[in-house]
């Protein structure tokens, strides 16, 4: 699991020595300087979770050493050591943002609590942070519903990946969930506890990708004012996502490839390298195979992603799935619009079932949303439905009806498709034809009337 990184400044090399040896022991990693500007030159080139610096050291003192550590890396805390205490300079220190201020000399127990606790402050500070990056982006999709036997095939798969510490790569069509798996996987698995880092490789132009997911140095490149923490350091001990991995430029590909095989990063414009412990999660849309084979992919960088694979199905292919969620995302939505919509009308469910669901789960939980918003009664009705739902071969013919045939033939098909769904006055209503031209066409077609297989007009 991640184990912290301290950085300790202090010109008195035997309480470097001491502190070095007593945190190691604790399971940090600890490395030491005896001035300010090297330990500025360090929190450049390399992420620390925690500063433990002196106050009066050659060069810059411990408060110019805070404020400019703090300027450059503002994700790492600092702990201020000092000879000399006065009130004026507590709270200077306080002011420029250190976490602690400690006189020594100090007990090796209490030095540890204040370590624990500026750590620990600065894991809930990132936690939080991440958590309002994840509202914003999140894709409201809810929890995974479905009982099909495939959807059941993919859950036993989650259970088995998520005991391991290995690379998985989800593969599956857009909006079949495939950031829910890698949520699933990562919420039973034991980093369970530590950051979930989602990224959307296609969402990125190339030039900045690089240092979102391994951060930059300041002055790195224009516009680098100071050094950026990257995503991957930002999920350091949990699991980064890596959705539309296919996206990835190949330059970008090796680098994440020696990512994943020496656990180290380097940001853009250091010459260091430093361990990151992260799960990779990877998902895409794309065949990697075809994409490896025309060069587009990195063969080596595909194995090392697909040591575990999960398939998600298409929508279409879940059976019953589709009714429960449907009532999922009426369930949770209804009561956020504030409509008093209380069922969904068989019918409305039926057409639902049928149709084809190009774009998935996402499709689904869009169209019961606007569903609600234009529905005025109060059963959700197939009036409230796209019209590529209602009429699916309007504008564009569907598979089932080939673009050639005639009106004649077109109107045939789509009544024996929805005589079952809907009744005779409405399906009239939707091809836009009388009650009496539809009798006419079932007696020339010798479709037997409605009326005579129920009494429901």
């Amino acid at each position: 699991m991640y184990k912290p990184r301290i950085l300790i400044a202090d010109d008195e090399t035997t309480i470097c020595s001491v502190l070095k040896r007593v945190l190691e022991k604790e399971g940090y990693q600890v490395d030491i300087c005896h001035d300010g500007d090297t330990a500025v030159k360090m929190a450049s080139e390399t992420f620390y979770d925690l500063l433990l610096t002196d106050l009066k050291m050659p060069g810059l003192d411990g408060l110019e050493t805070l404020r400019k550590v703090s300027a450059d890396s503002p994700e790492t805390s600092v702990i201020l050591m000092t000879n000399y205490s006065t009130v004026e300079t507590a709270v200077e220190a306080m002011r420029l943002g250190a976490r602690d201020y400690i006189i020594k000399p100090f007990i090796h127990d209490d030095i540890k609590i204040s370590i624990k606790n500026a750590l620990k402050d600065s894991r809930l500070t990132r936690e939080n942070r991440l958590l309002k990056d994840e509202l914003n982006r999140s894709l409201n999709l809810g929890e995974f519903i479905g009982s099909s036997e495939k959807i059941k095939d993919v859950f036993k798969l989650i259970n088995k990946v998520a005991r391991t510490d290995s690379s998985v790569l989800i593969t599956g069509e857009s909006g079949s969930g495939k950031e829910l798996v890698a949520r699933a996987i990562h919420r039973l698995s034991p980093r369970s506890k530590e950051p979930f880092v989602p990224v959307n490789c296609g969402a990125l132009p190339a030039e900045l990708l690089e240092s979102e997911l391994f951060g930059h140095t300041k002055g790195a490149f224009t516009g680098a004012v100071a050094n950026k923490t990257g995503l991957f350091t930002e999920a350091r001990g949990g699991a980064i996502f890596l959705d539309e991995i296919g996206e990835l430029p190949i330059g970008l590909q090796v680098k994440l490839l020696r990512a994943l095989q020496d656990r180290e990063i380097r940001p853009v414009g250091s010459s260091k390298s430093f361990i990151c412990d992260v799960r990779v999660i990877t998902a895409t849309n794309k065949q990697l195979e075809k994409e490896v084979e025309l060069k587009a992919f990195r063969e080596d960088l595909y194995y090392r992603i697909n040591v575990l694979t999960i398939e998600l199905p298409p929508l279409r292919e879940r059976g019953n799935d589709v009714e429960e969620l449907a009532l999922h995302f009426f369930k949770m939505y209804a009561p956020k619009i504030n409509k008093k919509v209380k069922t969904i009308m068989p019918s409305a469910m039926k057409l639902m079932r049928n149709y084809h669901w190009p774009g998935n789960v996402r499709e689904l939980e869009n169209v019961i949303e606007r569903a609600l918003i234009l529905e005025e009664g109060d059963q959700l009705t197939p009036e409230s439905l796209p019209e590529n739902i209602i009429h699916p071969a309007a504008g564009a013919q569907s598979q089932a009806i080939d673009a050639q045939l005639s009106i004649d033939q077109y109107v045939k098909d789509f009544i024996i498709r929805y005589e079952n769904i809907f009744k005779e006055k409405e399906i009239a209503r939707m091809l836009g034809i009388s009650r009496k031209s539809l009798w006419e066409r079932r007696k020339k077609w010798g479709l037997e009337r409605q009326s005579a297989k129920r009494n429901d007009l």
